[in-house]
C-alpha cells in the first residue's frame, strides 16, 4: 500500500513539474502582448476590473518587470511589490494594494539600476505565493508584457488561460504568431486565446483572427481556444461591453478548470483531468 502511495506521489510530482498549470491553487490568467503598443496593460486592467464587477475577488499582478505600468495607470504610489516577493523578502499578501472592492494590485516598480530576480527559484517562489492567495483571490490576472522570453514562457506554462493581445496591424499579427511559435507547444495547447484590441472593424478583425487560427492549426498543430475576443475602442460603452464579454468568457473557462480538478469534466479534457485526479488522490494518503 505504501509503495503504491509513493509511486502515486512521484507520478503526481512528475506530472505537475512537466505541466505547471496543473499545480493546484488560485487559477492564473496571463495577459501577454504581441508587441509593445497593442494595449496589453489596458486589457489586463480592464479585464480585472470587470471580473471584480462580476463579483469575483481578483488580484492584478504587474509581472512586466522591465516596463511596469499598472501602478501609474491606477495612480498608485509604489514603494515595494513583486521584486520583494521574487527575492523572498516579503510575501505576496503583504504587497497587495487595495484598488476597488474585489480588486487588489501586486505592483512592480521600475528601477534601471536594480533589476529584480528572474531566475527559476525566484519564479517558483512567486507562483507558489500567488497560488496560495485563496483568501484574497478567485482569479489572478498577470500582465507579463510583450513578446516571448524565458520569463514570459514560464508564465504561459504556469497559467490556466493565456490571452495574447494583438491588433489587426500585420506586423503585430506576425509578432503574435512568432510568440506562439517560440512557446512550448505542449504547455499552451487548449488554453491560448487571441484578443484583437482596437477593433473598430469587426469583419476585418474576424478575418485576421480566422487566418491566425488557421495558420496555427496548419503549421503548429495547435488549436486556439474559441474565437478571438474583439475589443472595440470606438466608444467607452462599446469598449466596456466587449471587455465584459471577455471577462465572462474568462470566468466560464475558469469554472471549467475548477470542475476539471474536482473530476467533473467532459471527455475533451480527459488527459488533464487524469493528472488533476492524481493530485486530488494524492491528498488521501
Amino acid at each position: 500500500m505504501f509503495d503504491q502511495a509513493d509511486r502515486l506521489r512521484q507520478l503526481v510530482r512528475e506530472t505537475v513539474m512537466e505541466h505547471a498549470a496543473l499545480e493546484p491553487g488560485v487559477p492564473l490568467v496571463t495577459v501577454s502582448g504581441a508587441r509593445d503598443g497593442v494595449g496589453t496593460s489596458t486589457v489586463a486592467l480592464r479585464l480585472a476590473e470587470e471580473l471584480a464587477q462580476l463579483g469575483r475577488q481578483v488580484v492584478l499582478v504587474d509581472a512586466n518587470l522591465l516596463h511596469p505600468t499598472l501602478a501609474g495607470m491606477l495612480e498608485t504610489e509604489v514603494h515595494a511589490g513583486i521584486a520583494e516577493v521574487l527575492s523572498g523578502a516579503r510575501s505576496a499578501v503583504e504587497m497587495l494594494e487595495p484598488i476597488t472592492n474585489g480588486l487588489h494590485l501586486l505592483p512592480a516598480s521600475h528601477s534601471p539600476t536594480a533589476r529584480p530576480e528572474m531566475d527559476i527559484r525566484a519564479l517558483w517562489r512567486l507562483l507558489v505565493e500567488l497560488r496560495t492567495l485563496h483568501g484574497h483571490a478567485d482569479l489572478i490576472v498577470l500582465d507579463v508584457g510583450f513578446g516571448m522570453s524565458p520569463w514570459v514562457e514560464r508564465m504561459w506554462t504556469a497559467a490556466q488561460q493565456i490571452l495574447l493581445v494583438t491588433t489587426t496591424d500585420a506586423a503585430a499579427v506576425r509578432k503574435a504568431y512568432t510568440a506562439v511559435k517560440m512557446a512550448p507547444q505542449g504547455d499552451i495547447d487548449g488554453k491560448l486565446r487571441l484578443v484583437v484590441n482596437h477593433c473598430d472593424d469587426p469583419a476585418h478583425a474576424t478575418r485576421v483572427s480566422d487566418s491566425f487560427s488557421s495558420t496555427c492549426r496548419q503549421f503548429l498543430g495547435m488549436k486556439l481556444v474559441g474565437s478571438a475576443a474583439q475589443i472595440t475602442n470606438s466608444t467607452a460603452q462599446g469598449h466596456r461591453q466587449s471587455v465584459r464579454l471577455l471577462a465572462a468568457d474568462v470566468l466560464s473557462h475558469a469554472c471549467v478548470y475548477s470542475h476539471r480538478f474536482s473530476g467533473t469534466t467532459s471527455a475533451r479534457y480527459a488527459t488533464h483531468s487524469q493528472a488533476a485526479a492524481l493530485v486530488a488522490h494524492q491528498r488521501t494518503f
